[in-house]
């Protein structure tokens, strides 16, 4: 069986996001075994912004079959958005944890939703134009 080079690189981003929601998941439990009793939901669940939406999507479009590997941009915006909810998630848990809070928060997920959203639209717009290829090539 051949799997195309695009499908292993896209594979392979995959696997990069499941070592980075195994890393949030230890990173945020030994930060909250130091927190002297302070909970925080964003630190508790730190990791599943890399699992859903990194290693969930580019596993997905790798073992499907007709799914196109996503392009560079939308790559970059994909995972730039899925960067800064992550980081933005963090920061809020470690300021809770601290017992304080910054009104720059928001710009985090904001901006992460607007990278992902953007990303999104990027790919759909690869998809339409690998379709509209194969289609010229009938």
């Amino acid at each position: 069986m051949y799997i195309s080079e695009d499908k292993k690189k896209t594979m392979r981003c995959g696997w990069i996001y499941l070592g980075v929601a195994a890393f949030a998941l230890l990173f945020g439990t030994v930060y909250e075994q130091f927190s002297h009793g302070v909970f925080s939901w964003h630190m508790a669940f730190l990791f599943v912004f890399p699992l859903i939406g990194g290693a969930l999507p580019y596993m997905t479009a790798a073992i499907l079959r007709g799914a196109p590997a996503p392009g560079s941009l939308s790559a970059c915006l994909w995972n730039s958005g899925i960067a800064a909810l992550t980081v933005g998630s963090c920061v809020q848990g470690v300021l809770e944890i601290y017992g304080t809070t910054s009104p720059y928060l928001p710009l985090f997920y904001v901006a992460g939703g607007v990278f992902c959203a953007l990303g999104a639209a990027a790919y759909i717009r690869d998809i339409r134009t690998c379709r509209k290829r194969i289609n010229d090539e009938i």
